[in-house]
């Protein structure tokens, strides 16, 4: 509960700071506020909506290519599944968005310049703007606007009073270009049409910038592609344009490795097929010239079963000479990446796994450098997995040639036992069996590889993308930006902001003095009172028409204890830190007050340099201090009576030599002992402490000292300096009052004056108006 408590004490005094710092300002939060807002709305009414353009696409895992997996299994066409990160970083990739904005003329925008702003004249332009030299495009900037107009009925192009056809190439002021009809346009616009023509570099990087592909759930192979733009059908070209672009780059990927397979087989067929034809007509020419029509049941079966054996032999060959190439392959490294060799004869699985592993590393680095540089750590990832797997499938290839090589060697050694049983055939047909035997490996192979070319040719025929348009591009039906929300919300913030900005560069990072609590913070002399600003620029208060004040002097005199029976000092010296601070005042209004009580008070203007207390009293010709220090008057000479009942005027006079000599050559000494046998006070208005020493001097000839700082007026500095200052020590009996508070914030007297003051001022001066008002 303790703790409750304290915690709950803390809050009440941080949200009362809070209060007590920002309150009396709210006529410039809400002024701020009404700003903000009509700025707001001014900006939202102006600007231009941005809409969110999205698309969504389902990438694939299933094969590449056709459908029917057994058919891809027996073309042994390497396939894997996508990763969907690299194809997210292939659809934000340069080389696609350079395609698209080249195919929608995306850099070559046209603006239907409007009396407030220009638009986008997207759908409303006539005609559409091609740049012919590619120079022209690589170092423009945009900077230039080029105004045209359209006559429809001619479908001329006129640019600075020349005319240009449509879809024909013309030179122009601004390079080769050509004007073909806007297949997008929906109302022709009115207002003056321009266009500018941008460097397509500049307008991918703004693509790239705006463009976003995410994927909104990791556990499934969709992804969503989100663009703002201002003109809704042009950000559906795009993303549609985009996917597009996509799709063929998959499909060409998928073309080039089909049509390398294709042409290795077609190849392979066409070698095979010479030599068949080749060894038939061998055959022919062997039978008409020897006469051997049939071959004996022995010759036939010993046909098939060399057949078989050679069959084998031929099918290990082809294996080892793939296993070669592979082998070759891997070596040159940097060399054809991407396409594999044939393994249309490898029945390793293992090594099969391998191969497209390495296919699809090679084929995700290279679009991985579409879109990033070489030291990019995902390339050099990629590199090192593909030189891991490079190496793997070195190690299978030289075990799987190992064993190849060991069962041609079994197959071999069969085949020589068939040439044994040869002998035993009659001459004449073991010629025609060795030749045959040649035939029939040739045919099964010429057989196998007719087959695979079909297969091959279905695949490269029946190539699909690697993805499906789940959701075409289509605009949100309300602006992305501005949003209303968020502009106005950021108006109130920015107007909080800024209000809160200037209440604190008022008061908190002042320089100057502004509440009781710095000063009782800064110094350990204590405060005795606090005088609001006097509004009038009068020195003398008038006690009839400004009561309230009045009564602030009266708690004065009381708390300095003026008003104490037995009262020792009567002698009270008012000085303070610079000019300005209120001395004199607080002087003059203080001696009129205890005359008021019925005292005999003597106001003493001391302050020799500038005599304020003399001119609020229009003495400023007269006799005064300034004679009786040199000698030429007496001090009863020297009185002068006011204007109220029992105050008396010490004026300064006129001063014919140095002060400080005067100050110090005794008379002081016996005007105060006059003085206080005449008067039961004596106030002292004296110079302020810096940059002169009188106050200092005549320090020692008063029992009292009244140190008068001003508020937003004495600097910080001095007040944080006076314990330190030694000279502060030579006066008695030290108190400080705060002069001139003023109210804070905007409503006057409405909040009090501070932290720690003012409070019972505000309050009595609304009650003396009450009484006034009911006299």
């Amino acid at each position: 509960m303790e703790i409750n408590k304290k915690g709950q004490v803390e809050e009440d005094n941080f949200l009362h700071e809070i209060m007590f710092r920002f309150f009396p300002y709210w006529p410039l939060f809400l002024g701020l506020f009404v700003i903000g807002i009509i700025l707001a709305a001014a900006y939202l009414l102006y600007a231009t909506p941005t809409y969110a353009i999205t698309a969504t696409l389902l990438i694939k895992d299933e094969k590449k290519g056709i459908d029917d997996p057994t058919i891809m299994q027996s073309m042994n066409i390497s396939s894997s599944s996508n990763i969907v990160e690299n194809e997210m970083e292939v659809l934000q990739s340069r080389a696609l968005l350079n395609e698209v904005v080249m195919k929608l003329n995306l850099y070559t925008p046209i603006f239907s310049d409007g009396p407030l702003k220009s638009i986008s004249a997207y759908t409303s332009s006539p005609v559409i703007v091609q740049v012919k030299n590619q120079n022209v495009l690589d170092t423009a900037t945009g900077s230039v606007t080029i105004y045209f107009t359209y006559d429809t009925t001619k479908r001329l192009v006129k640019i600075e009073d020349k005319n240009y056809p449509l879809n024909e190439w013309v030179n122009t002021s601004y390079g080769i270009l050509r004007f073909i009809a806007n297949p997008r346009l929906r109302i022709p616009d009115s207002n003056p049409l321009y266009f500018t023509i941008l460097s397509p570099k500049l307008v991918v990087a703004s693509l790239v910038g705006n463009l976003t592909v995410d994927q909104p759930d990791r556990n499934s192979t969709i992804v969503g592609l989100t663009l703002p733009d201002q003109d809704i059908q042009r950000g559906k070209d795009i993303l549609n344009e985009l996917i597009n672009s996509y799709n063929r780059a998959s499909v060409n990927d998928q073309n080039q490795f089909a049509a390398k397979m294709l042409s290795i087989v077609s190849e392979r067929l066409f070698e095979v097929q010479h030599q068949v034809d080749s060894i038939q007509n061998l055959i022919n020419l062997y039978k008409v010239k020897n006469g051997v029509v049939d071959l004996s049941k022995q010759s036939t079966q010993y046909l098939e079963n060399a057949g078989k054996n050679d069959q084998q032999i031929s099918e290990i060959n082809r294996r080892l000479a793939v296993l070669d190439e592979v082998e070759k392959y891997l070596n040159s490294k940097d060399q054809n990446k991407g396409i594999i060799p044939s393994t249309l004869d490898i029945n390793n699985p293992v090594l099969m796994d391998l191969l497209n592993q390495l296919y699809d590393l090679e084929i995700n680095y290279e679009r991985q450098k579409m879109t990033a540089s070489e030291n990019n750590p995902t390339l050099i990832i990629l590199a090192n997995q593909i030189e891991k797997t490079r190496s793997d499938i070195l190690e299978n290839t030289r075990i799987e040639k190992i064993s190849l090589k060991a069962s041609l060697d079994n197959l071999n050694a069969t085949g020589n036992n068939y040439s044994s049983q040869l002998k035993n055939v009659p001459e004449k047909e073991r010629a025609l069996i060795a030749i045959s035997r040649q035939l029939t490996v040739l045919n099964n192979t010429y057989d196998f590889l007719l087959q695979k070319k079909e297969r091959a040719s279905l695949s490269f025929a029946s190539t699909i993308p690697d993805s499906r348009i789940v959701d075409l591009a289509e605009a949100s039906t309300d602006p992305a930006s501005p949003n209303k929300i968020i502009v106005l919300g950021a108006a109130v913030i920015v107007a909080i902001g800024i209000g809160v900005l200037i209440v604190l560069k008022k008061e908190v990072f002042n320089s100057k003095l502004l509440f009781r609590s710095d000063i009782n913070k800064y110094t350990t002399i204590p405060v005795v009172g606090e005088i609001v600003d006097i509004k009038n620029n009068h020195s003398l208060i008038n006690a009839q028409s400004n009561q309230a004040s009045t009564e602030q002097f009266h708690h004065l005199a009381a708390a300095i204890g003026l008003y104490e029976k037995n009262l020792r000092g009567k002698k009270l010296l008012v000085t303070s830190s610079i000019k300005g601070d209120g001395k004199s005042l607080i002087s003059i209004n203080l001696a009129t007050t205890l005359a008021s009580s019925g005292k005999k008070v003597i106001l003493l203007d001391l302050d020799l340099r500038n005599p304020n207390v003399s001119h609020s009293f229009k003495l400023d010709k007269e006799e005064g201090i300034g004679e009786l220090l040199e000698g030429e008057r007496e001090a009863y000479e020297i009185i002068k009576h006011s204007e109220y009942d029992n105050l008396f005027i010490g004026p300064a006079g006129s001063i014919k030599s140095k002060i400080n000599e005067l100050l110090l050559n005794g008379r002081l000494k016996e005007l105060f002992n006059y003085l206080e046998e005449v008067f039961d006070f004596i106030i002292v208005d004296t110079p302020p402490v810096e940059p002169v020493t009188d106050a200092y001097i005549l320090a020692k000839y008063c029992d009292n000292t009244l140190f008068v700082i001003r508020h937003r007026y004495t600097p910080k500095a001095i007040v944080q300096l006076l314990d330190q200052n030694n000279k502060i020590k030579a006066f008695k009996n030290i108190a400080i009052v705060f002069n001139g508070v003023k109210p804070r914030g905007f409503i006057k007297h409405a909040y009090g004056f501070g932290f720690g003051f003012g409070y019972e001022y505000v309050y009595n001066e609304k009650n003396r108006i009450r009484e006034s008002s009911v006299s």
